[in-house]
């Protein structure tokens, strides 16, 4: 018989330095919510969403269709910055920077990603 629950003892790691490097660390803020860590009340912060505005990966080809892999540019995701605050002096629709991954509070459920960050700035763009 097989280990049950075998994902208790299994870990996936997420490259925070090559994503970051590669969608070149400038992301649109969407969203954003407060924090507060069900296990520990004291590990509070913001849940942001962000827009992807970059992304230089190469993801390869499709083996069924032959076509090149699309990026994830204008894709979402979300991110949880644990410094302590409830919002940022971001609006809507303007761009941040990430910094600190913290690796150890940060998790890869199957595709679900769980990211943790200790803090995030605004980033001042001018528009083209």
């Amino acid at each position: 018989m097989p280990i049950a629950n075998a994902w208790v003892f299994t870990e996936t790691k997420f490259k925070a330095e090559e994503f970051l490097k590669n969608t070149g660390n400038m992301y649109r803020l969407v969203s954003q919510r407060p924090y507060i860590s069900k296990k520990d009340p004291d590990e509070k912060g913001i849940t942001l969403t962000l827009s992807i505005t970059k992304d230089e990966t190469e993801y390869g080809i499709d083996k069924k269709t032959g076509m090149k892999r699309d990026n994830n540019i204008l894709n979402t995701f979300d991110v949880t910055v644990l410094n302590g605050k409830e919002r940022i002096e971001v609006s809507k629709g303007e761009y941040v920077r990430l910094i600190d991954f913290i690796n150890e509070k940060s998790f890869v459920i199957g595709f679900d990603l769980i990211l943790r960050f200790k803090n995030v700035e605004k980033i001042n763009v001018k528009p083209k």
